[in-house]
């Protein structure tokens, strides 16, 4: 398993992670469950600059046992960073500091876009879709680093299956 996948090893049971769709006008928050399988939205933080938003994040994650963070980062179509980009990764710093948690940066490539459709699918009038759409980006960004996750363990396994058949000489 890579780095990215180790965060999650090195939780304990009782703990989750928090996804994070960060904007330049709202902070989209989203946890997991503490199987680490599914990820739901939680809230909208509305920004106030970096040091207000984290005392905010605070705040609203305070009944959780946060075991570390994931974090969307935009990246462009020809797989280069941008300007937000950096804003992420400079927002990741301070997150670190004051969490004292560790993180994640997942890249986020089009996860606003599939919400909005989805959203759009079900009917729900673009008002609605602009005042959830952060936090289910958020949890869109965190599903799939909990499936990619999975999908580690799941090969890791297949592999393990593969060379217990090698071993038994084919047989199981």
């Amino acid at each position: 398993m890579n780095d990215q996948n180790n965060l999650i090893d090195g939780l304990n049971t009782s703990q989750i992670l928090v996804g994070l769709d960060l904007g330049t006008k709202t902070i989209g928050v989203a946890v997991s469950d503490r199987s680490k399988i599914i990820a739901t939205p939680l809230s909208i933080i509305q920004r106030k600059g970096t040091n207000k938003d984290l005392i905010i994040m605070k705040d609203v994650l305070k009944e959780y046992e946060i075991g570390g963070f994931i974090l969307g980062l935009p990246i462009s179509l020809d797989n280069s960073e941008n300007k937000q980009s950096q804003l992420v990764r400079d927002f990741n710093i301070n997150l670190q500091t004051f969490f004292k948690k560790p993180t994640a940066l997942w890249d986020e490539r089009f996860s606003s876009d599939v919400i909005f459709k989805e959203m759009r699918k079900a009917d729900l009038s673009k008002t609605k879709i602009k005042s959830k759409l952060d936090q289910q980006s958020a949890a869109y960004i965190l599903q799939g680093y909990l499936d990619r996750y999975r999908n580690c363990l799941l090969y890791t396994s297949d592999a393990a299956d593969d060379s217990l058949r090698v071993d038994l000489g084919g047989r199981r």
